[in-house]
């Protein structure tokens, strides 16, 4: 994924996925007056692990207990070389994913680089686990917990569930699939043409269990990649501010099954 246009995620985004990100952070004072490798930021809460301690399996981090459905917000950073494994399990379900584990595969990641993301949680308990040989070094894990708007998570458990035409307000379909027998790589499915900078939104989900199925937004500078899989099965309200010129989204299927619904906003050809 590279990161050239202004990405906005709603706490609704499911894009359940660990990436680099070159997060904009505006640490121009801080890097004066704070010479830490971390750049986490303030709005999160944090958990700092010595990892010259010891090797760790499996070893509990944080426990927290969730009363509604929540969104919950990762940012994670080391300054050690060596391969650790951060864990997130959810007593509830974990929309967009089948099962109730997300893993995270953390080296060295400091000053702007992250790994990150945001998951969408049932109500029940969530924690967070670390696997790691004894190294010298630390991990930071920031969390945020934000409270989901019934009616949003409601819409969204819908759609983890299978009935995929529940877009958000505001949204049209412009192309929608059955997956089942259909053998495609990377074929264009739709096409962006702007003459001048616009933000768009964009909805994208699929019930595939099965099989490969990933669809990727491709632009002359510009790329996302796998922003849906069979494994994270929701992406939802991705905003992304877009300079003029052409955007093809591409959709590759391979042996699946299910449905696949893409669905945009602000863009006047979707009318």
């Amino acid at each position: 994924m590279e990161w050239g246009a202004a990405v906005k995620r709603t706490v609704f985004t499911i894009l359940i996925f660990s990436l680099l990100v070159g997060i904009p952070l505006m640490i121009a004072d801080a890097l004066q007056k704070n010479q830490s490798p971390f750049r986490v930021p303030e709005r999160f809460a944090q958990l700092m692990v010595d990892l010259s301690t010891g090797d760790r399996t499996d070893e509990l981090l944080l426990e927290r207990n969730l009363e509604a459905p929540t969104a919950v917000e990762l940012f994670i950073q080391s300054d050690s070389n060596r391969l650790k494994e951060v864990k997130l399990v959810s007593t509830g379900e974990i929309l967009g994913l089948d099962g109730n584990t997300l893993d995270f595969q953390v080296e060295r990641l400091t000053d702007t680089q992250a790994t990150a993301a945001t998951v969408l949680l049932a109500p029940g308990k969530y924690a967070l686990y670390l696997t790691s040989h004894k190294q010298e070094g630390k991990l930071v894990i920031g969390y945020q917990e934000t409270a989901a708007d019934t009616k949003e998570f409601e819409r969204l458990a819908k759609i983890h569930h299978g009935e995929l035409d529940n877009p958000p307000a505001g949204y049209w379909e412009v192309y929608s699939a059955d997956l089942n027998g259909l053998q495609v790589q990377e074929e264009i499915i739709y096409t962006l043409s702007l003459g001048s900078s616009q933000t768009i939104g964009i909805s994208v989900y699929t019930s595939a269990r099965q099989g490969t199925v990933s669809v990727d937004i491709v632009g002359s500078g510009s790329n996302w990649l796998g922003v849906v899989s069979t494994e994270h099965r929701i992406c939802d309200q991705m905003e992304l501010t877009l300079p003029p010129g052409e955007y093809q989204i591409k959709l590759t299927s391979q042996d699946a099954d299910g449905q696949l619904y893409l669905y945009l906003k602000g863009y006047e050809e979707v009318r």
